[in-house]
């Protein structure tokens, strides 16, 4: 009888571990929400934790197989081998859509061109991505993706900084401490708060949330007493 590396009981507890370790990491992923409240950061986690699950995935499958040969090297081989045979293409089209997803420039809503095809991210699929033209939504897989490459067109609403001058304050801490608690503040354009020489004056530059106003921010501040102006007086 043919050694084996591992028995059909680490097989189990392994394939357990892989699962948890899945299970907890959707488990964080559906509890950022009621972390971070901010538009801002919670998009900016989310996108990591996706990211993680994308490439989690294809290493525990990797891992569960071959722990599945390890039992026994010569059936179990056999079997692999086979598997691989019958699944290769889509194989090979599921894990270029994992370092498709994890592209930083790649999300939903990006407007995509491959080929012929251009349109608007709407949904990642298995094996492919849904895109909406103008025409309707079309399903595109990832082979053809890789075989005609792709490009991503940035999007033209990005934020704006604006400036906002602030009177009779001295520190910027306070300040600061507010616009963190503000939704409307974008802080993936992080604010540049600094002193105007020789006067009592802060100048703050800052980019709100996409829909955002600046005359909401302008009444917040206002409520906690402190004076702004859009213009140095």
């Amino acid at each position: 009888m043919m050694e084996t590396t591992i028995t059909w009981s680490k097989f189990f507890n392994i394939a357990a571990i892989l699962i948890l370790i899945y299970t907890f990491l959707s488990i964080i992923l559906r509890l950022l929400p009621y972390v971070f409240k901010r538009k801002s950061l919670l998009n900016k986690f989310t996108v990591i934790i996706k990211r993680v699950i994308e490439l989690y995935k294809p290493i525990a499958f990797i891992s569960i197989l071959l722990s599945f040969v390890s039992i026994n090297y010569k059936v179990h081989g056999v079997l692999f081998l086979l598997f691989l045979v019958v699944t290769f293409l889509h194989i090979k089209r599921y894990l270029y859509g994992v370092l498709f997803k994890i592209n930083p420039l790649v999300h939903i809503g990006s407007t995509i061109s491959t080929g012929e095809f251009k349109g608007d991210i709407s949904k990642f699929m298995f094996f492919g991505v849904v895109i909406n033209e103008e025409i309707g939504n079309r399903f595109i897989n990832y082979s053809y993706i890789d075989e005609h490459g792709f490009s991503i067109y940035q999007n033209d609403n990005a934020s704006v900084r604006r400036t906002i001058y602030i009177y009779d304050q001295e520190k910027t801490t306070p300040i600061l401490d507010l616009l963190f608690e503000n939704p409307t503040i974008d802080f993936n354009n992080k604010p540049i708060i600094k002193k105007v020489p020789n006067e009592k004056i802060l100048q703050l530059q800052i980019a709100l949330e996409s829909g955002a106003k600046m005359e909401s921010l302008i009444a917040y501040l206002n409520q906690h007493n402190i004076t702004t102006s859009l213009t140095k007086i």
